[in-house]
């Protein structure tokens, strides 16, 4: 077991606004008072601690924990600050639930979100800017920076909890804050870790090729490279069902109008994929760098990169600000 914060060390930290909350968790913004440094205070969203039915997300944070704390620091992940004993925290966050749970206080990220959440995108705010920007539809002058590719870092920690006996779900773009001068992006929660699981007669396998697929799924596109500034705005998902194979198929078929070394490129993995012969994130990662070489080799024509500068500077609207981001400084040499 890892050693846990006593509750009252959470005076330690002024809490701040509400950043975000999904089903599972309430994220605040934070300030250590002590440091200056600002974090983020993260709990068990409060409707399932006042129905008592906050068990499991309790049980997924305390393993995570209990991993992060054995392997240290990991690049590319926001540091674990505390993981407080359990209390009903009513002097803290101003409520009474009633039950008692426990609240994680880890690094805040700088940047932006590489797809907002999903209150934002309903209000109508440009929510897949920076995942179109930086990661499906870069232009020309980005690519020649040599950045990372944000999904290479998020593989890197697929590849340490898979090293671990346990697979990272749920690393999508929702989750990976970017900084733009520098590249650099982090991963601000890991979801769910699960151990790999052979085939039933009742259930088919889940293993390391599953995760992989989500990974190509959620950061490739075989979309030409987009023409108007207003596209950038928009979210892409596709809504695939069914086994493995049969997504990994369907979603072959996307590619048919791709050029044509990125079609070939995205076929070799997703075949390897449908037939699950993906046995280490690194010979994965190999065939995934090919992949992001041919599409970065495609040609984009002069409407689309003037597209592409005209919707970077929709990252200087009054909605990133909430995030640790300083449009002036993070996007500095892109202008």
């Amino acid at each position: 077991m890892i050693p846990r914060s006593r509750p009252t060390e959470l005076k330690r930290f002024r809490l701040g606004d509400v950043l975000g909350e999904g089903a599972d968790l309430q994220v605040f913004a934070a300030t250590d008072t002590q440091s200056g440094e600002p974090v983020v205070v993260k709990r068990p969203h409060p409707t399932l601690v006042s129905r008592n039915m906050h068990g499991d997300v309790e049980k997924r944070t305390l393993l995570q924990a209990e991993i992060r704390t054995r392997i240290g620091e990991m690049a590319g992940l926001v540091k674990l600050h505390r993981l407080t004993e359990r209390d009903s925290f009513g002097w803290y966050f101003g409520d009474d639930l009633d039950n008692p749970y426990s609240v994680q206080v880890e690094e805040r990220a700088k940047g932006v979100p590489l797809v907002g959440g999903v209150s934002d995108m309903i209000r109508g705010h440009p929510v897949g800017l920076p995942h179109n920007l930086f990661v499906l539809h870069p232009a020309s002058e980005y690519i020649g920076r040599g950045y990372t590719n944000p999904a290479l870092s998020t593989l890197g920690i697929i590849e340490r909890f898979y090293e671990e006996g346990y697979l990272a779900q749920d690393l999508g773009p929702q989750n990976v804050f970017f900084f733009p001068a520098s590249g650099t992006s982090r991963v601000i929660d890991l979801g769910t870790l699960r151990e790999p699981s052979a085939a039933t007669p009742r259930r088919p396998a889940f293993d390391l090729n599953d995760i992989l697929f989500d990974v190509f799924r959620l950061y490739t596109t075989p979309e030409k490279p987009l023409r108007e500034a207003e596209q950038f705005a928009r979210t892409r998902e596709f809504r695939l069902s069914g086994t493995l194979d049969r997504k990994a198929e369907a979603l072959s078929k996307e590619y048919a109008m791709a050029d044509a070394r990125q079609a070939d490129s995205a076929l070799k993995i997703l075949s390897a994929i449908g037939r699950r012969e993906y046995d280490s994130p690194a010979r994965f990662k190999a065939d995934f760098r090919d992949y992001i070489a041919a599409t970065e080799s495609a040609k984009r024509d002069g409407d689309a990169e003037e597209a592409w500068r005209a919707a970077l500077r929709e990252l200087r609207s009054p909605y990133w600000n909430k995030y640790l981001f300083d449009a002036d400084s993070a996007l500095r040499g892109l202008f």
